[in-house]
């Protein structure tokens, strides 16, 4: 029997997690008047605030990354106060980008489906 492809992000999302930058993954909401997602947060260093203040980006492919699984009022998402109502299902922290497959997976995300929070809906 063939074995499942191992789960890879796409090189140019995994590049920007690398560059520290977010990524988000619409996922299935636990009610009707809600919408869901997974939301990335690479973790920033000193090393990164300390490019920043030279004018560059760091890339770092031993960062870790926050990811926080949240629910939102649907109503409230076109508003500045998208966050009324907000619902944190879960948090944790991936060490690596192994670690983050593998949190993905255990929440059924595919990498595939993630996307940059500006080219979603996602309130931030």
């Amino acid at each position: 029997m063939d074995q499942p492809a191992e789960a890879v992000f796409p090189t140019d999302k995994l590049s920007a997690l690398r560059l520290g930058r977010p990524l988000v993954a619409e996922v299935e909401a636990g009610r009707p008047q809600y919408r869901a997602w997974i939301e990335i947060r690479p973790l920033r260093t000193e090393a990164d605030d300390t490019a920043r203040r030279e004018g560059w980006t760091r890339n770092d492919e031993t960062r870790g990354f926050q990811l926080t699984h949240c629910e939102f009022v649907i109503e409230h998402l076109d508003g500045w106060d998208y966050d009324i109502g907000r619902n944190e299902i879960k948090r944790t922290v991936a060490i690596d980008e192994a670690d983050l497959l593998t949190l993905l997976q255990e929440w059924g995300v595919a990498p595939e489906r993630c996307a940059y929070p500006w080219n979603t809906d996602f309130p931030a």
